[in-house]
């Protein structure tokens, strides 16, 4: 697939000159054009029939501005499969009627996500000013499926857009005349718009509309059959903007117009199917006529099923809470509701003269009602509901929480920055269970495909920010969920054979409590016994590996650790005995594992095998088995004692190290002897050089070369901040000593091996081998 820079193509990014040669030169099937950072000025976009999987992103975010004006003028019009436009701000700030944009009934499988509007979106006409007709309104975004695909609009708001109170008629937001595939609107933002938001009453393929907001608009949401609301919020606490033909208009939550005629080759049917609203709010509360009921149905579609939904209304408009009136479709057909449910449902009615519930038309089947009806005003006109639901009771308030975060200021779009986690279920017959903890929130995407759930939060419902910091649930066989996540992942759990991506790269879920990295830098040490605590850098009963340490102090000293298994673990920049203790500030950096040994997964697919324990160890070697868990592969090895046991200052050192086992000792300085027992931790790692999770790394053995004199080690890949640990794999020299470092750079390191002098002044030594392991910021 060819990916172009559209700016390294040629294209303006000060909006002063049009796109579209560079943009027209560019565009094909399999193609991703990018958008660096900058302001894009484009005429007219028209993607043609068979010009399939064409993306236009801009990652770190970009603005587009319309070339022209006019309600007949084009902007993006696509026929195709495979269409994305991802993170840009469409800006109609200096437009004076925007052009519009269209996926037509041909396309399909496309996806607008990451989009923000800015500035006003007016019709061209106002022909109808006080005329009471809607007829001059037009559409901004027209959107449409062909059978057998999906379309997706994700994380896009549409914000403050409606045109002046003096003007005729503003644009619909977003306008579904016909479609017969299937489209998901997920976490979309409608607010302060004059005329209707999501008129989208009329298609055949199913319609999802899934984590919106919709606060202070003209009609929320005017849909039919084949639909479902899910996890939605409406709000009505102030005067929408009014537009000169209506004189102010209306403003319903979600309202059932099956008023057309199926037309199957048109792909049309209004009244086929199930709406179905769940987990949704409803606060409408303005004393206006232009405030209207929150659950309405003047024209039935054929099923209506409400569950888990919570209202409090009060207006001065005729219109009850939620109701159900004998709606006839245009050619005069009665428009017959055969079920309707009010399960869990929770109103609040405060209006003097309408009702809580309505039922203008009986179902001629009832699903499960219950709930409770209370407020000062009527509660309902139906003995069966009377019946069912506790009336002049106590309802539970609204959650009036948008479920996806508020509008970023001017400059910025949605959802950045952010993380793209997949777990791919395909082609898998048994279920994967997931939980992913973020710093900021986790939310369901459907991204590439993604089967959006609609139960992902700890307590097996949905969540909204600023309290959806934990997805967490189980993945079907064959299907894929992708989660946005924001302020970094924390932490991921998973079980069952699905794969894992974060940003299409390979992710390994857990991976985060694999390895813990992290850099310390001590103060000077006075005195000789002056332990420091290392908080939150290594998880209980880990291993920690925290060695060399950098060359600051001229005197011969290591890193020696106590009460690791605690967590919180402390540490000292231990001296020899024979010398003061005193030592300059030092920086080391720290290498953790739990116990255990992991096979998981590198950027580029290839298994990775890492292997941590402890061990009871003396002065004398013992043989540490790794069994056959590293095949035929040698691995590098990292020790050091974990407790302190006995107070003379000590190190590790290995020999025989092989691919299925090493042998470990204590040593202390020359002029002592033996030892008292400590726990030793090893952590064993494969050596390669790759990335993991995201994150460069390398573990490699340096050769047999490193001697008393200064050796440069040269990375396999550059680092912005490395983490460099490392320990002798031979024991050539029986002399007591262990390794410090230098010139820690990007791209290399200067090691030696350092010997003590407590027997004499001697401190050469023979070359040894190296084992080391390098990381890029934290993994």
């Amino acid at each position: 697939m060819p990916t172009y820079n559209i700016v390294d193509e040629g294209a303006d990014d000060t909006g002063t000159d049009a796109i579209d040669p560079v943009l027209d030169d560019l565009v094909g099937s399999d193609t991703t054009i990018v958008f660096p950072p900058g302001t894009y000025r484009l005429n007219e976009l028209v993607v043609q029939s068979g010009t399939n999987d064409l993306e236009l992103i801009a990652p770190d975010g970009a603005r587009l501005v319309p070339g022209q004006s006019g309600d007949s003028i084009r902007w993006i019009d696509v026929s195709s499969n495979g269409f994305v436009l991802d993170g840009f701000e469409l800006d109609m700030r200096n437009t004076t009627v925007p052009p519009f944009v269209r996926m037509n009934s041909s396309a399909g499988n496309w996806e607008f996500r990451r989009l923000i509007t800015r500035g006003k979106v007016r019709a061209a006409t106002d022909s109808n000013a006080g005329s009471n007709t809607s007829g001059d309104a037009r559409t901004y975004f027209r959107l449409s499926a062909a059978e057998g695909t999906r379309g997706l609009l994700q994380d896009c708001y549409f914000h403050e857009g409606s045109c002046e109170p003096d003007e005729a008629s503003n644009r619909r937001a977003i306008l579904v005349e016909s479609a017969k595939g299937e489209l998901t609107f997920n976490r979309c933002w409608f607010e302060s718009w004059g005329e209707n938001t999501i008129y989208a009453k009329k298609p055949e393929g199913r319609l999802k509309i899934l984590n919106c907001f919709v606060r202070n608009t003209q009609n929320g949401m005017r849909l039919g059959g084949f639909t479902d609301v899910r996890n939605c919020v409406s709000i009505k606490n102030d005067r929408h903007p009014r537009q000169t033909w209506s004189g102010g208009s209306l403003q319903r939550g979600v309202n059932a117009e099956a008023t057309d005629p199926a037309n199957s080759s048109a792909g049309i049917n209004t009244y086929d199917g199930t709406l179905l609203i769940a987990d949704s709010d409803f606060y409408h509360r303005y004393l206006d006529s232009s405030c209207g009921g929150a659950i309405t149905a003047p024209t039935p579609c054929q099923r209506i099923d409400v569950q888990n939904v919570r209202i409090s209304y009060n207006s001065t408009k005729n219109h009850d809470a939620i109701y159900t009136y004998e709606g006839r479709m245009s050619d005069g057909t009665p428009a017959n509701l055969e079920y309707l449910q009010l399960e869990d449902v929770h109103i609040t009615n405060d209006h003097n003269s309408e009702y809580g519930v309505y039922i203008g038309q009986e179902p001629d089947t009832w699903g499960t009602v219950s709930g409770v009806i209370g407020g000062s005003g009527p509660q309902t006109n139906s003995t069966y509901i009377e019946n069912q639901m506790t009336t002049n009771g106590n309802p539970t308030p609204p959650d009036t929480t948008p479920p996806l975060p508020s509008p970023p200021p001017l400059g910025e779009v949605p959802m950045m920055p952010s993380q793209l986690v997949r777990i791919d279920n395909t082609g898998n017959s048994a279920p994967t269970t997931y939980q992913i903890t973020a710093g900021e929130y986790a939310l369901p995407a459907g991204t590439n495909g993604a089967t959006i759930p609609t139960e992902w939060g700890p307590d097996d419902g949905p969540t909204r920010p600023p309290n959806a910091e934990v997805a967490t649930g189980t993945v079907p066989a064959g299907q894929a969920y992708a989660f946005y996540v924001t302020g970094g992942i924390v932490s991921t759990e998973a079980e069952g054979p699905a794969t894992w991506t974060v940003d299409g790269e390979v992710y390994n879920p857990g991976a985060e409590s694999i390895f813990m990295t992290s850099t310390i830098t001590s103060d000077r040490q006075i005195p000789r016994d002056q332990w420091k605590q290392a908080e939150a850098v290594v998880q209980p009963n880990n291993v920690a590996i925290a060695k060399p340490h950098s060359l600051n102090g001229g005197s011969p000293s290591h890193v020696r650790l106590r009460n690791v298994a605690n967590g919180n673990f402390e540490y000292k920049l231990e001296e020899w005995a024979y010398q003061d203790g005193l030592h300059e500030g030092e920086t080391f950096h720290i290498l953790s594992m739990e116990p255990s040994e992991r096979e998981i997964q590198l950027g580029d697919g290839t298994s990775y095998r890492v292997k941590a324990g402890t061990v009871s160890v003396q002065t004398d070697f013992i043989s540490v088995s790794l069994e056959a868990f590293f095949g035929m592969e040698t691995p590098v090895v990292l020790t050091q004692a974990q407790t302190f046991n006995g107070a003379d200052p000590i190190v590790t050192r290995l020999r025989n190290v092989s691919n299925g086992s090493f042998e470990v000792r204590l040593q202390e300085e020359e002029a002592r002897g033996a030892h008292v027992t400590e726990t030793v931790g090893y952590i064993a790692l494969q050596q390669a050089t790759g990335e993991l999770n995201g994150t460069p790394f390398e573990v490699l053995q340096a050769g047999e070369n490193f001697t008393n004199q200064w050796s440069r080690i040269t990375f396999q890949q550059e680092y912005e901040a490395p983490q460099f640990i490392a320990a002798q794999q031979t024991f050539n020299g029986r002399d007591t000593a262990n390794l410090r470092y230098q010139n820690l750079t990007s791209t290399g390191v200067d090691v030696k091996v350092e010997e003590e002098r407590s027997a004499d002044n001697e401190t050469d030594h023979v070359p040894e081998a190296i084992g080391y392991a390098v990381f890029e910021g934290s993994v």
